[in-house]
């Protein structure tokens, strides 16, 4: 009697081989389609309904209820606030069932007096040029060769 060879296992090898391929590709596909890094071009004198301002850079919408709502000027301020840790309501941030849209609310404000101690800002809880000027130095998008505008979270252009 002839001893027996193990018979190896043709079908093992390649579904083996298929697995390997489906999670380096799907490793690879998510890799490639991730969201960009959040930028946001904040612009001086923009008005986020903080505070009356007779000549801001940029033009609120009025919603149905005469509300005047800040697109996208407040909700990329929340974004910044809320990845430097700061609470935001998620009513403010959403508007909820009551609101048109995200809104500078109590929340908002206590998170800029927040963000402005942080960074050594004058603690006013409005967003001045100052408070301005330290997000577009840590949000503001650099533009590259490499990327484009649509690339973006949220853009605004200035006006001057």
């Amino acid at each position: 009697m002839e001893p027996q060879t193990p018979k190896t296992n043709k079908a093992a090898y390649i579904g083996g081989g298929i697995l390997v391929v489906l999670i380096i590709g799907t490793i690879a596909w998510f890799g490639a389609h991730r969201s960009p890094a959040f930028c946001f071009n904040f612009v001086h004198d923009t008005q986020f309904g903080d505070k009356a301002m007779e000549k801001s850079s940029n033009e609120g919408i009025v919603g149905p209820r005469g509300n005047i709502y800040y697109i996208p000027e407040v909700p990329a301020l929340q974004t910044a606030l809320k990845k430097e840790g700061f609470y935001i309501d998620p009513l403010e941030a959403s508007g909820g069932k009551v609101y048109m849209a995200a809104f500078f609310g109590p929340s908002t404000k206590t998170a800029v007096s927040g963000f402005q101690k942080k960074y050594g800002i004058e603690e006013t809880g409005e967003v001045d040029n100052a408070t301005i000027d330290k997000l577009r130095e840590l949000y503001g998008c650099k533009e590259t060769a490499a990327t484009s505008t649509i690339e973006y979270a949220a853009t605004s252009t200035e006006v001057k």
